[in-house]
């Protein structure tokens, strides 16, 4: 029988699976990282709020799927920002939350996609809020709908930007 405590750290020794200090840094990458995922779990949390405000009347209006479907749509987001987190992490690791020249250089506006990548999901969340409260108040809120869908578009259309700037700088 396999030991469940097998994987823990052991003192003097380390762990066979990579922590996330080893796969995406202390710095500003595992900084990104982090901040997209809480953005994503905003969102999940609200969604969930509306999925059960709907579900109160009947079955879920068109509008209310598509905040609902918003969240698996973050969800395949996710494994990107694993990905390019772990790679900057890997080829260009950043300690502080100040990138050098150097990595600069290499990473180009990458720091700064990451960033407003987050900022479009929390935007998401955002708007998702405004419709759970205009469900709240019996109003319609589909325009609210739809700018979760064109937030959560945005933020898609920015990690894309970031493989193709890694990429073309020499991202395997």
């Amino acid at each position: 029988m396999k030991n469940i405590f097998s994987g823990l750290r052991k003192p003097g020794g380390y762990s066979s699976r990579k922590g996330p200090d080893q796969q995406f840094g202390i710095g500003l990458w595992r900084h990104n990282r982090d901040r997209f995922i809480r953005a994503v779990d905003r969102y999940y949390t609200t969604s969930v709020a509306i999925h059960a405000l709907s579900a109160e009347d009947r079955s879920p209006s068109a509008d209310a799927n598509t905040i609902i479907e918003g969240t698996q749509r973050l969800n395949d987001l996710v494994p990107v920002v694993d990905e390019i987190t772990a790679w900057l992490n890997t080829h260009h690791p950043v300690s502080g939350q100040v990138v050098p020249g150097h990595t600069r250089n290499a990473v180009g506006d990458t720091p700064e996609l990451l960033t407003k990548a987050s900022s479009k999901v929390a935007e998401a969340v955002l708007a998702a809020s405004m419709a759970r409260t205009e469900i709240i108040a019996g109003r319609q809120f589909g325009p609210s709908a739809k700018a979760t869908d064109r937030f959560i578009s945005d933020a898609s259309q920015l990690l894309e930007r970031v493989q193709e700037n890694l990429d073309g700088r020499g991202q395997s």
